[in-house]
């Protein structure tokens, strides 16, 4: 097996081949284990097919493999347009870097390719930002809120591909950056709880009828989770000001679409199997090119096999916008202990975007509030001119979402559990705190008859490394949070599977 110890960027590449469904077998090579289990006929079987069978799967070095995909990736990026245009040139990109690891640290091309390892992760750097900035053409319709379009897309696909969660996360922004679904998985593993699945569902300007709208209308019964943590605050159950998100979502194609009977689907593959190794005669360096090669194109494919640009590399295309540091999403690489590496989003990012959302459905932000620069760019606001308080009603439209909500869990036997998240006391003024003190005086009485009510609202006022703007935690906020949630007895945890 390849040794990835190039220090600078071994975890990037281990993530980074995650980025791709299938690998040949030079890229993801097989495991001792998987060695030792077979037996000699099938080594016997294997050696045979591999004879009498060269055409359908030749030897070939992993250097020889890492051109080629290189070569791949640029021919493809000369025409990518879309959103999955680019994903496919991302995608050759890492197959190139996977081969270019592979090649073994004996051989005397090993410095140079651990040279083009750097380059092609430059490559696949830009080839991730036009994705995250090109169209999407999504399998269903609108619902006019991309947040939650792509976030039902994954949810979508994560139950195809693991199948339903134990644990679904529900909420606004709050949630979706509040609770770290992979912490809290590991959090609960330790406590003898078994290897649950947790996502997070949460969705940017969610409220109650959203949530209902989620539990209820959207998703079916074998979608649903064992339990329901939905994690949010006051703000998402004031019936006085207009519900903004629910109305537009009313008003789109996608919920008209919904409620004639037409349920947002995916696609089905009839093939989910690839090779276990690959024809490459398709792929030789005589035959990669279906059509003439642009300039630029040129310059690249060059620089897949020569030694220019081992210091600078600039993808061979002008055209290319580079990201502003505020709007990039950047490869944050982790020490020992947290690797494997992960797309996450920039400091000072202004705004959501999916691009930096985990499979899990997770957005990690990594910004930690500092109030004296924090209010240097925006307005402190009091609580009495906040537009989230004023008019200010719990017992309007948003309550009734929530009854029908514990009504729903309790039909469907799924317990539901509400956390009140944290909020920093740089938010907390008079009319914050009394707010909060009517809400919680709500949710006590809601709670019990299935619904079990976790307040944490004033759990970290203090901690503002824990937070990323006065009322959203960070990274380190939802890591903390999970924690607690995992350890906490009043949370009836489902058993495993």
């Amino acid at each position: 097996m390849a040794n990835f110890c190039l220090k600078l960027h071994g975890a990037a590449t281990l993530a980074l081949l995650t980025f791709t469904s299938g690998c040949s077998s030079l890229s993801v090579p097989e495991t001792l284990a998987k060695k030792t289990s077979l037996s000699a006929r099938d080594s016997t079987t294997r050696s045979v097919v591999s004879q009498q069978s060269p055409s359908n799967c030749l030897r070939i070095d992993p250097f020889t493999k890492g051109v080629d995909k290189a070569i791949r990736a640029a021919t493809l990026s000369q025409s990518a347009k879309s959103k999955q245009d680019w994903e496919l040139v991302g995608s050759s990109w890492v197959q190139a870097i996977g081969a270019m690891q592979a090649v073994s640290p004996d051989s005397p091309k090993r410095a140079f390719a651990q040279k083009k390892v750097i380059e092609y992760l430059q490559y696949l750097d830009v080839a991730l930002q036009k994705a995250s900035t090109a169209t999407s053409l999504l399998p269903f319709p609108s619902f006019d809120n991309p947040i939650f379009d792509d976030q039902l897309l994954l949810y979508l696909s994560y139950i195809s591909a693991v199948g339903q969660p134990d644990v679904l996360i529900v909420g606004s922004s709050r949630a979706l950056v509040g609770i770290d679904p992979q912490q809290l998985q590991q959090a609960l593993a330790a406590q003898g709880k078994g290897n649950l699945k947790v996502f997070n569902f949460g969705v940017n300007g969610g409220t109650a009828q959203i949530v209902d709208f989620q539990l209820r209308q959207l998703l079916k019964s074998e979608q649903l989770p064992r339990l329901i943590l939905w994690a949010d605050g006051v703000r998402a159950f004031n019936s006085g000001r207009p519900d903004r998100t629910y109305n537009s979502m009313v008003a789109s194609g996608g919920y008209q679409r919904l409620m004639a009977g037409e349920r947002p689907t995916l696609p089905q593959n009839a093939t989910e199997t690839t090779e276990t190794c690959e024809d490459l005669p398709g792929t030789s360096l005589s035959n990669i090119s279906p059509q003439p090669l642009q300039p630029a194109n040129r310059s690249a494919l060059a620089m897949a096999t020569s030694g220019q640009g081992r210091t600078g590399v600039r993808f061979e295309a002008t055209s290319y916008s580079v990201p502003t540091p505020d709007e990039k999403l950047v490869l944050t690489q982790l020490d020992e202990s947290t690797a494997p590496s992960r797309l996450t989003m920039a400091r000072n990012i202004t705004g959501y975007s999916s691009w930096a959302i985990k499979a899990n459905g997770f957005l990690p932000l990594d910004i930690r509030f500092d109030p004296r620069s924090y209010y240097q760019k925006k307005p402190r606001v009091s609580g009495r001119y906040d537009a989230d308080y004023q008019p200010f009603n719990l017992a309007g439209q948003q309550a009734i979402a929530l009854n029908s909500v514990k009504a729903m869990a309790k039909q469907q036997q799924i317990p539901l559990v509400f956390v009140n998240l944290p909020l920093n006391q740089d938010y907390l003024d008079s009319v914050r705190r009394l707010r909060e003190q009517q809400f919680q005086q709500m949710m006590q009485k809601q709670a019990g008859d299935g619904l079990v009510f976790i307040d944490m609202g004033r759990q970290w006022p203090n901690r503002n490394e824990y937070f990323s703007d006065p009322s959203h935690l960070n990274r380190y906020g939802a890591a903390a949070v999970a924690n607690q949630l995992a350890n906490n007895p009043q949370i009836p945890w489902p058993q495993p599977r």
